[in-house]
């Protein structure tokens, strides 16, 4: 319905682990930051949608050297933090494709929630890639509507997540069925079929990761040295089977 898809946003933001994690220390470690922790469902989201990567270049920005306890018995004090919590970077793909994406601990609200992508014959709003449910929004036309197509009948987007976090990068509402990718792995197994949570994907994904940082850290873009195949999609059907 969107054509190509030649360009695109995808943001994550929020202000941190710290206003509910009694101990959020090793998510703003040297080793910690927001791309190693959103990172995975973010990339790999955009592989499925895309194919693999070929490039990434980015920036970094820290905006508070000390955060503040806000939950458990260390609430109030303060800890050091080693690592940007903001990232910046501009992934192109193999397809042509190039998107940014800000990956961020660093926001305290936001209305960019989660991925716009751009195609030569309209634009697609994506929902969170951390979770498996919401509404994917297209429009076709320039200033035209966007015309909502809701998941909830879904086999893997049927509400089961009723409580609000309040969170802006969380939807009151949503769906949450992590084990569907080793489900999927099992009875591929099973059938003697290539499952799609691959190790050739789950590499790819990591070397974006890792590029991403590089690439934002140094200031010198980085070539992906992986390549994976996209995805097949995950028709209602084959989800049934694994259900059963």
């Amino acid at each position: 319905m969107i054509g190509e898809i030649k360009l695109g946003n995808a943001i994550f933001a929020f202000p941190g682990v710290e206003s509910f994690h009694p101990k959020p220390e090793s998510w703003y470690r040297k080793e910690g930051g927001p791309v190693i922790d959103m990172g995975p469902y973010f990339f790999t989201t955009l592989v499925n949608l895309l194919g693999p990567a070929k490039q990434v270049q980015g920036r970094t920005l820290t905006a508070f050297k000390k955060r503040i306890y806000g939950a458990g018995p260390k609430k109030n004090k303060s800890f050091k933090v080693e690592t940007p919590t903001t990232y910046l970077a501009t992934i192109q793909f193999h397809s042509g494709a190039i998107i940014q994406v800000t990956l961020s601990f660093d926001v305290i609200n936001h209305q960019r929630n989660h991925m716009e992508l751009y195609g030569t014959k309209g634009s697609i709003i994506v929902p969170d890639p951390n979770m498996f449910g919401g509404s994917v929004f297209i429009s076709v036309t320039e200033g035209g509507k966007w015309g909502e197509h809701k998941t909830d009948k879904m086999h893997l987007g049927k509400i089961n997540i009723t409580s609000s976090s309040g969170r802006s990068n969380e939807a009151a509402t949503n769906a949450n069925y992590r084990s569907v990718g080793l489900s999927e792995m099992l009875y591929s197994i099973q059938k003697n079929k290539k499952h799609r949570c691959s190790g050739d994907l789950s590499l790819h994904v990591l070397d974006i990761i890792e590029s991403t940082m590089r690439a934002a850290n140094t200031g010198i873009p980085q070539k992906i040295q992986t390549k994976c195949d996209k995805p097949k999609k995950f028709t209602e059907e084959e989800v049934k089977k694994i259900l059963i």
